[in-house]
């Protein structure tokens, strides 16, 4: 199978599914961490005693601008590159796999340049991917939809199906998000004196205007902090997105989001502000009801939004791909009322069956968890796993201005 997509890519250095499986069954979980960290709590802050040594060997998990990192695509396989030939010095290699959110355009440009340019990749090991974001509706004891992301290695960039089926999905979730500002506005503008905008969503979360990944969760962060930020410092020379990204854990609470932001809000200016007025606290659950519409359902997925089985039987239909399922343990299973084994069980049952020997991999040395929780479930998830025989990938999630940082803004 690797002489053929070698062949169908018309790159003999391109890295194929076989060696890819072979790869990644050979690597620990220390190979796709840089080192430990300083502070658990701080994603980067790693002490680098892998690099050092020779022992990181892939990040498989990696965004570009072309979704919402902070990097361009030649300066990650740049970075990637200058890894792998410092560890030639100890006879290891480097895997990279781009995966940005919902397109293959980072892929794309990935392969352009391996391909175009040998003498300046002679030790990296590349792989096509990218990372889809689908809902799942069909777990065992599920009140409310789940989503999860589907990492895909080893895709043609260029197969006609795959880039119709991300286009015309981009295209129907834009169009869904300029549906619901208009309808923000429609409802609230006169009453805030203001107008929502997408530009200005797109502050917090760049991927809303290209019509990738949610339409919920980032409006849910620009009507809260946009109304709040409005209504305390009408004359601020900050925008709203500021605080949250300043004070990111912050949002780690199960709070009401509105709450957290305000919180944020006087860390930022360090200075408690008077409580949020009834009136405030009513036109920011109105939004709510209104950007809530364009979420989906148990009952109902808009076309816009790719559902999970679906989505994994379609990578299978293609002639290259195969999938792994991205960050388990950051699945949000509130709404799945069920022990952790049972649930990750049935997610990897769903899995399994919608993409047979495609569906073969798992996240499970994925490198930017937080928190004593979520750490606790990997247990779990590697038990379930083990059931229906995936194998653990790994990456950083990186978002950075490299391949190792993981935060856009750090």
């Amino acid at each position: 199978m690797d002489e053929a997509y070698k062949k169908e890519l018309k790159c003999n250095r391109i890295t194929g599914a076989e060696e890819f499986k072979d790869y990644i069954r050979h690597q620990e979980k220390k190979n796709f961490l840089p080192g430990c960290r300083k502070n658990k709590y701080i994603l980067d802050s790693h002490n680098f005693c892998n690099l050092k040594n020779g022992l990181f060997t892939a990040n498989l998990h990696v965004h570009t601008q072309n979704s919402d990192g902070a990097s361009e695509t030649e300066t990650i396989m740049r970075h990637a590159e200058a890894i792998a030939r410092y560890n030639s010095k100890f006879g290891s290699p480097f895997m990279l796999a781009i995966t940005d959110h919902d397109t293959i355009d980072g892929a794309k440009e990935a392969y352009e340049i391996f391909k175009n340019n040998p003498d300046r990749f002679q030790h990296l090991k590349l792989i096509p991917g990218l990372e889809i974001s689908t809902v799942e509706t069909k777990l065992k004891n599920q009140t409310a939809p789940v989503a999860i992301h589907l990492l895909v290695y080893g895709i043609n960039p260029y197969d006609v199906r795959l880039n119709e089926f991300l286009k015309e999905k981009s295209r129907l979730k834009l169009e869904l998000t300029i549906e619901t500002i208009k309808n923000l506005n429609k409802d609230l503008s006169e009453e805030l004196g203001f107008e929502f905008t997408l530009s200005e969503a797109a502050l917090v979360h760049e991927m809303i205007a290209k019509g990738f990944d949610e339409v919920k969760r980032p409006l849910m962060k620009y009507t809260s902090g946009k109304i709040l930020h409005n209504f305390y410092l009408p004359e601020a020379d900050f925008t709203y997105e500021k605080p949250i990204r300043a004070f990111k854990q912050i949002f780690k609470s199960a709070e009401p989001y509105y709450k957290l932001y305000k919180k944020a809000l006087e860390q930022y200016i360090n200075c408690k502000l008077p409580e949020i007025p009834t009136e405030i606290e009513i036109l920011i659950k109105r939004a709510k009801s209104i950007y809530e519409k364009a979420h989906p359902t148990m009952d109902e997925i808009p076309e816009a939004f790719s559902e999970f089985e679906e989505t994994v039987k379609f990578i299978s239909s293609l002639d290259y791909g195969y999938m792994s399922v991205a960050h388990p343990a950051r699945t949000n299973f509130r709404n799945i009322k069920d022990n952790p084994e049972n649930i990750f069980t049935n997610i990897f049952k769903n899995f399994k069956s919608a993409g047979t020997e495609r569906a073969c991999f798992y996240e499970g040395h994925y490198g930017s968890y937080e928190g004593e929780r979520t750490l606790s479930l990997l247990p779990y998830i590697d038990a379930a796993a083990a059931k229906f025989n995936l194998i653990p990938t790994g990456g950083l999630d990186s978002h950075g201005r490299d391949i190792i940082t993981r935060c856009p803004y750090t």
